[in-house]
């Protein structure tokens, strides 16, 4: 279970025209506001949504259960070692098969994708306003 943030075509085609006025490497720029603020925001956007269980026990939501790995122009988020069995209510598997999908991971990301794709264009309009 994991959820990845890619850009594709179509979200490089809406900052294209921004992209060609920029001489530095944009693709940086890209990877940098990726790897720093898209994978804090979607991370805390997919800890506020895991279902804390009736037990008691220490819960994923309090432990920072997931981790991040990036790569060019994207990255994906999924749940460390010892807290794979978030996959059981995120998809209503096992245990959790009489319920309701919670899919935490995925309404985590879409969450927080349109805020990226705005931070990315405010770092783009922010580097044309240095060169201009």
């Amino acid at each position: 279970m994991s959820v990845r943030f890619e850009l594709d075509y179509e979200d490089v085609r809406k900052l294209e025209e921004k992209l060609s006025k920029i001489p530095q490497d944009v693709e940086k720029l890209i990877n940098e506001t990726l790897h720093t603020f898209g994978v804090r925001e979607v991370e805390d956007a997919i800890i506020t949504r895991i279902p804390v269980s009736k037990k008691s026990k220490k819960h994923a939501k309090n432990s920072r259960p997931i981790r991040s790995t990036t790569f060019n122009l994207g990255f994906e988020v999924k749940p460390k070692r010892p807290y794979w069995y978030l996959v059981f209510p995120d998809q209503a598997l096992g245990t959790s098969v009489e319920e309701v999908p919670h899919e935490f991971m995925r309404e985590g990301m879409d969450a927080r994708t349109d805020r990226i794709l705005e931070e990315i264009n405010r770092q783009v309009d922010r580097l044309l306003e240095e060169e201009f």
